[in-house]
């Protein structure tokens, strides 16, 4: 009896090992969540196998909201920690939540663009710099282009980060072609605050691929179109800069072709009518989602109704989820506000 057992605990370990990770892992798709940080940035990514990669934090303050919105939203999948952590860069909205999340959650990796010992856009940068530091027990990954993280495989397609912008530099490319978009392209003044130092990726998985360029700014955004591209297209676009215009840039935006976009706006923050206009121009455009919308302009200028997860709610809270199914080659967009999903093909 003990003998029959003991075959049956081995078989059963031995087909759990067989099995991927995780309480994603048996779904096969891809999760991204824009959590509402109220102009701030915070994206969470589910892998198929169960890992967690957050890119930014959010706001300090206000009762530890942000690291309680994400921690939330880790709640509901069943998960208990952030395997990685991008900052994308050393801006209050993007990082300054670190310390009040690491008090909520575990966060086994950090990366950043690289260690910085002051910031002249913001007089508080020395403390908040430090608090960050200490939260990740002194010890970052820096990231460059061209960089990966290396992500757990669930056995189905491919599942990459790549890096394509950091500290003001960009990926190489061995497209040696002239981009046609370049001829529209116009001067972009330089930028001198840490934007420009933003950390860009591209997460690919099968055929799809997402594009998020943190506050990237439209010098550097040029350098990935112009003179070849060295990024596009893509699936899913986060808007750059909460919907900024000095980001943006037109010429990256037609080399991306993007199917959809999704901007992490607040209601008196992005959003930038500029910014609307070059995105419903473009022609693969298929879904325009904002977080918010922007309270100060008209309805010509921000996202439809149904398309914008807060509406007239100052406190927010609501997201968008967009869920990869790689095999069917389509991923869908949610609308927590409404519960509308729409389902989209993948290029």
């Amino acid at each position: 009896m003990r003998s029959s057992l003991l075959r049956r605990t081995v078989l059963a370990a031995a087909l759990a090992g067989l099995l991927p990770a995780g309480p994603h892992a048996a779904t096969r798709k891809l999760e991204i969540e824009w959590i509402d940080t109220l102009g701030g940035a915070a994206t969470l990514i589910v892998t198929p196998a169960g890992e967690t990669i957050l890119v930014d934090t959010g706001w300090p303050g206000f009762e530890s909201r942000d690291a309680k919105r994400i921690k939330a939203a880790l709640d509901r999948r069943g998960l208990t920690a952030i395997d990685h952590l991008v900052i994308s860069h050393y801006h209050t909205d993007h990082y300054g939540g670190v310390p009040q999340l690491a008090a909520l959650v575990p966060i086994k990796h950090f990366y950043d663009h690289g260690p910085m010992s002051e910031l002249p856009e913001d007089k508080g940068f020395p403390q908040m710099y430090a608090a960050y530091r200490a939260a990740a027990k002194n010890t970052t990954t820096t990231l460059t282009p061209g960089a990966t993280i290396a992500l757990k495989q669930a056995g189905g397609p491919k599942l990459s980060l790549t890096v394509v912008a950091a500290a003001g530099e960009v990926i190489g490319t061995k497209d040696t072609g002239q981009n046609p978009a370049c001829a529209a392209a116009t001067p972009q003044p330089v930028d001198t605050t840490d934007n420009r130092r933003s950390v860009a990726f591209v997460l690919s998985y099968g055929a799809f691929e997402f594009y998020d360029g943190g506050d990237l700014t439209g010098d550097v955004e040029e350098k990935l179109a112009c003179p070849a591209k060295r990024v596009g297209p893509v699936d899913l676009y986060q808007v750059t800069h909460h919907g900024q215009d000095n980001s943006n840039n037109p010429v990256l935006l037609a080399t991306l072709k993007p199917t959809v976009a999704v901007m992490n706006n607040g209601p008196r923050k992005g959003g930038a009518p500029e910014t609307f206009k070059r995105l419903k121009a473009l022609p693969s455009l298929q879904g325009l989602f904002a977080l918010h919308k922007n309270a100060a302009t008209g309805a010509d200028v921000n996202a439809a109704p149904e398309n914008t997860a807060n509406l007239d709610t100052p406190e927010g809270g609501q997201t968008f989820r967009a869920e990869v199914d790689a095999s069917a080659k389509q991923f869908t967009i949610t609308n927590t506000r409404t519960g509308e999903a729409r389902t989209f093909p993948v290029h």
